[in-house]
């Protein structure tokens, strides 16, 4: 008996100073929220009708809706976010926000944007946030060998 209580309280007293040798990886999508930034075509670099078009097909784009909220002063307008992913290579065609305005936030990998009013292709990393007003015409870029996910949020007319 004497020996069953020594033998348990080594394995009891050996179970207490095990240390969990476990380490997390910090989350991507997290440090891009809380470190995001508007990035914006240089001062110098900005010229107006500098593009008038890129590529005319979307390729590689999936877009879902996450939510909608009417908007109380419109009804006839709505919040919306979306998710949208983009493969590698993939390609967001030419589009104008006249009548949807937003922000797009990249929260993993990074796209390059063409803009109707800067001279020079603006590449977005995770934490990117591009402003998409009345006067924006763009498209975008995958370049890279990975996956690239924005979340955009719009106020648009329904």
């Amino acid at each position: 008996m004497r020996l069953l209580i020594v033998c348990l309280a080594a394995l009891v007293s050996a179970c207490v100073t095990l240390n969990d040798q476990r380490t997390t990886a910090p989350d991507a999508a997290l440090a891009a929220i809380q470190n995001a930034r508007v990035r914006e075509c240089p001062p110098e670099r900005v010229q107006v009708n500098a593009r008038s078009s890129s590529d005319a097909q979307s390729i590689g784009v999936t877009a879902e809706d996450i939510a909608l909220t009417p908007l109380a002063s419109d009804a006839a307008r709505s919040v919306r976010l979306r998710r949208i992913k983009v493969a590698p290579g993939g390609v967001v065609a030419w589009h104008t926000h006249e009548t949807v305005q937003g922000m797009a936030l990249v929260v993993a990998g990074e796209m390059t944007e063409l803009r109707n009013s800067c001279l020079d292709p603006i590449l977005y990393r995770a934490g990117d946030v591009a402003r998409e007003d009345a006067a924006t015409a763009h498209g975008w870029r995958n370049q890279s060998d990975a996956e690239a996910v924005i979340l955009a949020a719009h106020v648009f007319v329904r």
